[in-house]
């Protein structure tokens, strides 16, 4: 399967990619403070996007997951502020179900937070309980889905994996043992490759990588006799 010209930019670039991202909400944000009046939300979200760009700078990757977890906490709190009905708005939702996904270790955490600000947030907002027990209800089913799916309930029936992996994948299989041993790669590109591979696939090992398409090739060949 070929990579996408953006699927490769954003595998080499994400940090890059968030951070400008990031740099444009901030600067959104301050125009609105401009227009509409600096509220206390405005100011919030405008530094969060601010400090995104040297923390992603400095942790790289690492951080994005618990980024996103502050992020939607705080944006469940300015919807509230903003007097905006919740029941129906699931952005902070999301953004939760991905931190799920990047970290799954701090899913009770993220999950906890999460009930206790929408707790806080809807009696600010001075909602009515059934709207609060209808977005509980939602969100309880968009966790499970999540649980769900990050528990690999849903089995592949073939590793998914782009030209250059099936290539390094490839030479693996026939004796090679070492990264720095692989042709045509440098052994961080290699090595870099096969984490993206792995987690693709449902965070196997190398090992359970190797030997699946190991096995995926002997029965491709097998048909092909």
């Amino acid at each position: 399967m070929k990579k996408s010209f953006f699927g490769v930019f954003l595998n080499d670039h994400f940090v890059l990619f968030t951070s400008v991202l990031s740099g444009i909400l901030c600067a959104l944000y301050v125009w609105k403070g401009f227009s509409e009046g600096f509220f206390i939300g405005t100011w919030v979200i405008a530094l969060m996007n601010f400090l995104y760009i040297p923390a992603a700078a400095i942790f790289k990757r690492k951080c994005f997951s618990y980024f996103y977890l502050v992020y939607a906490v705080i944006l469940v709190f300015m919807i509230a502020f903003e007097k905006t009905f919740l029941f129906n708005n699931y952005t902070a939702l999301f953004l939760v179900c991905i931190v799920i996904m990047i970290k799954p270790q701090v899913r009770f955490v993220a999950i906890s937070l999460y009930i206790a600000a929408i707790c806080v947030a809807f009696s600010i907002n001075g909602e009515s309980v059934f709207h609060f027990l209808i977005h509980l209800t939602r969100t309880f089913w968009f966790f499970g889905t999540v649980f769900f799916v990050t528990e690999n309930n849903f089995e592949r029936k073939k590793l998914i994996l782009y030209e250059d992996e099936i290539k390094i994948l490839a030479q693996l299989c026939d004796g090679k043992i070492y990264q720095k041993e692989v042709e045509g790669f440098s052994e961080n590109t290699v090595y870099r490759k096969l984490k993206a591979a792995r987690e693709r696939n449902g965070n196997l090992t190398r090992e359970q990588l190797v030997e699946l398409f190991k096995k995926e090739q002997i029965e491709k060949n097998s048909l092909h006799e």
